[in-house]
């Protein structure tokens, strides 16, 4: 088989022009989603609906005809020590990359690309948040050879790469070796311990969105006001709320089961020499490769359904020019204690058991948790009765109220940060538990901030800056806070250690 020539110009496989077609119409569809809400309408569907579907199939060519042009006018090739891309359809851009320049490469496939054989391929750079060049379709041993190629090169001109690390790329197909594959069983018990506040959130917005549409159509179809013919009759009392309630809760299990299931899918984890390159997904493969040098937060996480299981969650966040979000930390999930310690040995060349000096966020912190919840609750309440009319569903809210009054207490007993020679390790949560590992000289800058209370009360907030973001601790002693920012400054400008 003939390989690919990167040195001239290339074109995406063929297959790309269906891709970026079908993910481009995916993302119109998402971003106009509103403005179909109106064919809900029975006049519109009456009178116009043959209006509606030229001008869909009309929108269909032009997008058809766009993809098209994006796809021949998109070309890349390698000369000299750079990377080139031209893309545009009306207007065109010049992408213009030195192999220096070059952090990480990603080779993922989502539904539509596994669908068609493809890959997608991401090349990241220093000083950019996200990949700067996304090619949505490669054959996946054209990506394979296009990554070990510019990674090569590279190593090879880049000074600052050190032999070993050199070494890891080069010697990629001899020194690589699994480490951890997830099983069906074990990545079942991930989604059973897994944090179903989010999915909640979700579930009910997505009912409560879902029977006033019901209502809608029913109304426009049927001339029927479902307001008073059902829905005002069921919910006079309180074990509609209840069955409501329960049945939200049952589906937000189900959705967070489901959702972790299908995104951390035949999760791998490969040893590259002290790197690590991890793949997963289910409907969209992800690859990632977990740098030591750009490795900035090592953020274990826990809680008490995971303790039984005897399994860890680890989550990598690596330098980046904007504040990272959970979904863009990298997820290395249902692990055990041996595997945690081979990923921290690996990442930071020492032991996971350290000994800390530690500082606790004060009590005083509870109260202003405390505060928000009440208001979030009385808001509950107040919309609560005025939608039923029934005093008895003020029990949620109060019900509700001693248990994040629990949290809050939670919050406050588990936050805190340890100090030692080389770590920082700050702990966080209230159900879970996080420990979140920063090596000290990682460290880009310290902050305190202080509102009206903290200034009055001698305590402060300690934010402490990385190139992945920053992480803070809450109501920390002002004595304490300003020694723990002494000893890190001391640590940072004493230490000849790179920060990426």
């Amino acid at each position: 088989m003939t390989k690919t020539d990167f040195y001239t110009p290339q074109r995406q496989n063929l297959r790309g022009i269906i891709v970026i077609f079908l993910m481009d119409l995916v993302k119109r569809i998402r971003q106009n989603i509103y403005a179909l809400l109106p064919l809900l309408s029975s006049n519109i569907r009456n009178n116009y609906l043959h209006f509606v579907i030229i001008g869909f199939i009309v929108l269909l060519l032009l997008q058809l005809l766009y993809s098209y042009k994006s796809y021949l006018n998109f070309k890349f090739h390698i000369e000299g020590k750079r990377f080139f891309l031209r893309s545009g359809v009306f207007k065109f851009t010049d992408t213009d990359i030195p192999f220096d320049r070059i952090q990480n490469i990603n080779i993922n496939q989502n539904l539509i690309q596994q669908m068609l054989n493809v890959v997608g391929f991401e090349i990241e750079t220093a000083g950019q948040g996200s990949a700067e060049i996304k090619i949505k379709a490669l054959k996946r041993q054209d990506a394979v050879a296009l990554k070990q190629i510019l990674l090569k090169n590279k190593t090879e001109e880049s000074p600052e790469v050190t032999s070993e690390e050199g070494s890891a790329e080069s010697t990629r197909e001899k020194s690589s070796e699994v480490i951890f594959k997830l099983e069906i069983g074990r990545l079942f018990k991930v989604g059973l311990s897994a944090n179903y506040l989010k999915g909640f959130g979700l579930v009910f917005v997505f009912i409560m969105t879902l029977i006033q549409y019901i209502e809608d159509i029913f109304s426009n179809l049927y001339d029927v006001d479902v307001g008073d013919e059902y829905i005002n009759q069921v919910n006079t009392g309180f074990g509609f709320f209840i069955a409501l309630f329960v049945l939200i809760i049952l589906a937000s299990f189900l959705v967070t089961v489901v959702s972790t299931i299908v995104r951390y899918f035949e999760l791998k984890i490969t040893r590259l020499n002290k790197d690590f390159e991890v793949e997963y997904g289910l409907f969209k493969r992800i690859n990632q490769v977990i740098k030591k040098s750009k490795t900035q937060v090592f953020e274990l996480e826990t809680n008490p359904v995971k303790d039984i299981f005897g399994i860890k969650s680890v989550f990598i966040s690596q330098a980046s020019s904007e504040e990272l979000n959970d979904k863009k930390k990298i997820g290395l999930v249902g692990l055990s204690a041996d595997e945690v310690e081979i990923l921290f040995q690996s990442l930071f060349d020492l032991k996971y058991e350290q000994k800390f000096v530690t500082s606790k966020s004060s009590m005083r912190l509870i109260l202003r948790l405390i505060s928000a919840y009440v208001l979030i609750c009385i808001a509950l309440g107040l919309g609560l009765f005025f939608w039923i009319g029934n005093f008895s569903v003020l029990a949620l809210p109060t019900l509700l109220m001693g248990i994040l009054i629990f949290v809050a207490y939670k919050k406050v007993q588990k936050s805190h940060i340890g100090v030692n020679e080389n770590l920082i390790k700050i702990n966080s949560g209230s159900i879970n538990t996080n420990s979140k590992f920063i090596a000290t000289h990682k460290i880009q800058s310290l902050a305190l901030k202080r509102n009206v209370f903290q200034q009055r009360n001698q305590h402060a907030d300690l934010i402490i800056y990385t190139a992945s973001g920053s992480e803070r601790i809450n109501y920390l002693k002002l004595e304490e806070a300003l020694k723990i920012i002494n000893y890190l400054n001391f640590k940072v400008e004493s230490s000849h250690l790179s920060w990426i």
